[in-house]
């Protein structure tokens, strides 16, 4: 992914209202391909339920991002 691309998702991530900020952080960190026990250490949480977040925070994104796209 380049700098650029990854500057633009970073960006809409940071800017979401739906995800609070341990989604947003998760996400982030797994663009930057960190693994998933090194953000576990952080949160004191298991690689797998780190892996819950995120799949539960992308999805909600996703929710989300098409209904804007329906809507308009």
């Amino acid at each position: 992914m380049s700098s650029q691309t990854f500057a633009y998702f970073k960006s809409i991530i940071q800017r979401s209202k739906e995800l609070n900020r341990r989604e947003k952080e998760i996400i982030l960190r797994r663009l930057e391909k960190k693994p998933l026990r090194r953000i576990g250490r952080k949160y004191k949480l298991t690689s797998e339920r780190i892996r819950q977040i995120e799949k539960s925070a992308l999805g909600k994104f996703l929710k989300k991002t098409c209904q804007l796209i329906l809507i308009d």
